[in-house]
């Protein structure tokens, strides 16, 4: 037996596919992204800026934003599966080190959730983040909810130098190229541990990813490009892991397939024997 649908909802279906019929793929996407129900992720775009301009225009400020500063703290605290290869990691670079940049590490999360497995008291825990994350973390450290161990940094010359770099889902969401980011840093460090980076086989894009009541522009990078960036660095890598459920499709332009999420453990090789 079939199950005709009703006169008015099949009246509705008709002018719906006759309207996509009548437009093209990017119109059929922006059509789409107007509607009321939110989406993780939406838009494509060739750059940032056109990325940031979009995020403007719904109102958003991109990542620099006190509305989305406190959002998903609590979850963010909680150690996840993709955290154990940095663990292992870490755990083993921690003797070799007394300070660490944590950058883009939102309100020392990270230190919050390794620190009942791993002893971080010997080492020097500075994240590094924007001004309205900081402002945020440090308003909430001063009322005795975050660790006194860490400190905060909106400016890369108060950094110390460091033996290691984390950038824990952090270059997704970065406004200069990555060599850039690393070439600014007071002394190079010899390890770089990256986690969630956001990759893809085709050409890289941005797109938009809701975060509470904000927008941010997300750059999902060509993998192969990337890595090539990371040996003219002068980086080896030592380690790489996918984490499958961080993959995504963009839900207005799910033609351009899912993301790759991968982390790496890099040294730099001028300290290589």
């Amino acid at each position: 037996m079939t199950v005709s649908a009703s006169p008015r909802l099949g009246k509705r279906l008709r002018a719906v596919l006759r309207q996509a019929r009548a437009l093209p793929g990017a119109a059929i996407a922006r059509a789409v992204t107007r509607t009321p129900r939110a989406r993780h992720f939406s838009g494509a775009f060739d750059t940032r800026a056109a990325a940031q301009e979009a995020v403007i225009r719904r109102g958003g400020q991109g990542y620099d934003d006190a509305a989305i500063s406190e959002v998903s703290f609590d979850l963010m605290c909680q150690r996840t599966a993709w955290d154990y290869p940095v663990m292992f990691w870490l755990q083993r670079f921690l003797p070799d080190a007394d300070a660490l940049i944590d950058a883009g590490g939102h309100f020392g999360t990270k230190y919050i959730a390794f620190q009942d497995l791993i002893d971080l008291r010997p080492i020097r825990w500075n994240v590094y983040d924007l001004p309205a994350i900081v402002h945020a973390a440090r308003r909430r450290q001063g009322r005795g909810g975050l660790p006194v161990e860490i400190a905060f940094h909106t400016d890369v010359t108060t950094l110390p130098a460091a033996q290691i770099l984390l950038c824990s889902g952090l270059l997704q969401y970065q406004d200069i190229a990555f060599p850039d980011f690393v070439a600014t840093l007071p002394d190079r460090p010899e390890y770089i541990i990256l986690n969630k980076v956001a990759l893809r086989d085709g050409p890289e894009l941005y797109t938009i990813e809701k975060i509470g009541a904000g927008c941010v522009p997300y750059r999902m990078r060509n993998r192969s490009i990337f890595e090539a960036q990371i040996n003219v660095m002068g980086y080896d890598i030592l380690d790489s892991w996918n984490i499958p459920d961080l993959g995504h499709v963009i839900s207005t332009h799910p033609w351009l397939g899912r993301s790759e999420s991968r982390g790496y453990v890099l040294r730099c090789k001028t300290f290589q024997k």
